[in-house]
């Protein structure tokens, strides 16, 4: 827990001097969203998360994330940290490094993933490709190594300044870095309501399994938050 909370205020640090040399910021975010979610396994459990992002250059961008949530008695804790670049080659080409960390203290549970990408992304569709390195500790015991492939593809229907409206499906998220048949199916949407302020809603179908698609219905999931651009 302390080397998580480390590593963020370095984080928070770099970019706080950044502001000081000649790459300056053209764009930042921060998030707060509320997740309820009926699972299949655990019946209803829930999250709180904020995320943030800086951009620099229009070229570069900083991102990290907390979210905080449980079931019954069980808590967990998940935290993610990456950054892209925009490569200069005439199309909106991006590569991408994140680390995800998911913590369930009870079971003594750790996880911690890397994930090298590459996307693709365009005002009206966007896809992403890369590997997921994945090390899971469970009572002390040797991490277990998993590599796992890891897909996004996303379409927006409305692209519009007061309204985002798409679809989007993938086997990993901000918190989440699941198997290859471990995937859901999300209908987002942004209304902005002024020049720095927007609503999120999103819903989640997700579907649970090891390989392929040999999966069973798993959870439907609700977020809701605010987005602060600047």
């Amino acid at each position: 827990m302390k080397k998580k909370i480390i590593v963020l205020l370095v984080l928070a640090l770099i970019l706080q001097n950044l502001h000081g040399l000649e790459i300056q910021s053209t764009g930042e975010e921060l998030g707060f969203y509320f997740t309820p979610e009926f699972n299949r396994s655990l019946n209803f459990c829930w999250a709180l998360s904020t995320v943030g992002a800086v951009t620099f250059q229009e070229m570069y961008t900083a991102k990290g994330g907390l979210a905080l949530g449980g079931s019954g008695d069980v808590f967990d804790m998940k935290l993610f940290a990456g950054a892209d670049v925009a490569l200069p080659i005439g199309i909106p080409l991006f590569v991408g490094l994140s680390y995800n960390y998911y913590g369930l203290p009870k079971y003594e549970a750790h996880t911690h993933s890397l994930l090298p990408l590459v996307s693709l992304n365009y005002p009206r569709a966007g896809v992403s490709l890369g590997h997921t390195f994945r090390f899971t500790r469970f009572f002390g015991e040797s991490p277990v190594f998993e590599p796992v492939f890891s897909f996004s593809a996303y379409v927006n229907f409305i692209n519009k300044e007061k309204l985002l409206l798409g679809l989007k499906g993938a086997n990993f998220s901000e918190f989440n870095y699941g198997n290859f048949g471990s995937y859901f199916f999300n209908l987002y949407s942004a209304v902005s309501l002024s020049e720095k302020l927007s609503l999120i809603n999103e819903i989640e179908l997700h579907q649970g399994g090891s390989v392929a698609l040999s999966a069973n219905f798993y959870g439907v999931v609700f977020r809701g938050g605010v987005l602060f651009s600047w």
